[in-house]
């Protein structure tokens, strides 16, 4: 998300100065370095972490390449040759925090690249917040994760998106982000590629054992308890949206960006978050910040199943529909009294 605006100016401005540093050019005879400079870091992660970093990539020149590490979570800096590995512990400190690699040989200009990592301390009240805590909750028995669930119409429903690591993708790929956000699941790996049908007829799925992937049916009774009067799945729900948005932020910033048009009102504790989407096979990630997607187990045809969507601009939750085994969505949970 974002730095504090002092940290944020300091940060940059030690990056820009490493940069004018490492591009330097001593004399007429330097060359451009040339490889992908490459290390592994999150972009999301559980605060107290450790990673060990390998500093590496450039191909030309093949050796007398030096690296150097420069982070926001390290107290010195640590140096070394091709190869070079520099450990970094995640702080509990709530912030965006950057890793940078420089490279540089003699005769060669230098380069950099850079890498960030959101702390996440998962717990309400921490980098979740304004978010509603529901009385009761359940625990999932395959990984004994815990999840607040609430109460609407005939059905009782998960009040937080399903972080179940036994399929789909955390945002980013990066699996400590489902802590806060609910991990992404194409339809085929939430539903287990069961179609459903009916008020509490959906697939286990991905769902902890006695719930179910919610089917249209399922989203139907949820529309008609907002409303007060039926809805039909193919309807493009006014109004309806908004009145499960949550005004909430993660690590102090919103979830959703202010609209005019939207008053978000957290029916039932419902809580829906801007948690966004994914496609081609969990490698591309848009829309955090922006969107909401929430499957249906209920299939359009053989090939495209149905999704409901909310966008921050707009106080409607309309239905879409999508390739079974392409975009990624977050899915809700649900149980018949």
């Amino acid at each position: 998300m974002k730095f504090s605006s002092t940290k944020k100016f300091w940060t940059l401005l030690f990056i820009a100065v490493l940069f004018v540093a490492a591009c330097h050019k001593s004399d007429d005879t330097e060359e451009y370095m040339e490889g992908n400079m490459t290390y592994t870091l999150p972009l999301y992660s559980l605060a107290g972490r450790s990673y060990t970093l390998t500093a590496g990539g450039v191909t030309t020149p093949s050796s007398g390449v030096t690296y150097k590490w420069y982070s926001s979570m390290m107290d010195d800096t640590v140096k070394g040759t091709a190869g070079v590995q520099c450990t970094v512990v995640i702080p509990d400190s709530l912030a965006l925090y950057s890793v940078t690699e420089a490279a540089s040989a003699t005769g060669y200009y230098g380069t950099t690249s850079t890498m960030y990592c959101n702390s996440i301390v998962p717990y309400i009240g921490h980098s979740l917040t304004g978010v509603s805590e529901p009385t009761d909750s359940i625990q999932d028995p395959r990984d004994r994760q815990y999840y607040y669930i609430t109460t609407a119409g005939n059905l009782d429903w998960f009040a937080e998106n399903l972080n179940y690591q036994g399929s789909g993708s955390g945002y980013a790929n990066a699996d400590d982000a489902g802590y806060v956000f609910g991990r992404l699941y194409n339809w085929n790996d939430a539903t287990g590629k069961v179609s459903g049908t009916g008020l509490g007829g959906g697939p286990q799925g991905a769902c902890p054992p006695g719930w179910t992937v919610p089917t249209n049916e399922d989203w139907e009774d949820l529309a008609k308890t907002l409303k007060g009067s039926p809805v039909s799945f193919l309807d493009n729900w006014t109004g309806l949206g908004q009145m499960l948005m949550v005004n909430a932020k993660f690590n102090g910033t919103k979830f959703w960006p202010y609209s005019a048009l939207v008053t978000m009102q957290n029916k039932f504790g419902w809580n829906a978050l801007a948690t966004g989407t994914c496609s081609n096979n969990y490698h591309y990630f848009t829309g955090l910040n922006t969107y909401a997607y929430f499957w249906s187990s209920t299939q359009m045809d053989s090939d495209n199943a149905y999704y409901r969507y909310i966008y921050y601009n707009l106080p409607n939750f309309p239905f879409n529909y999508a390739t079974k085994d392409d975009m990624g969505a977050s899915v809700r949970c649900v149980r018949k009294h």
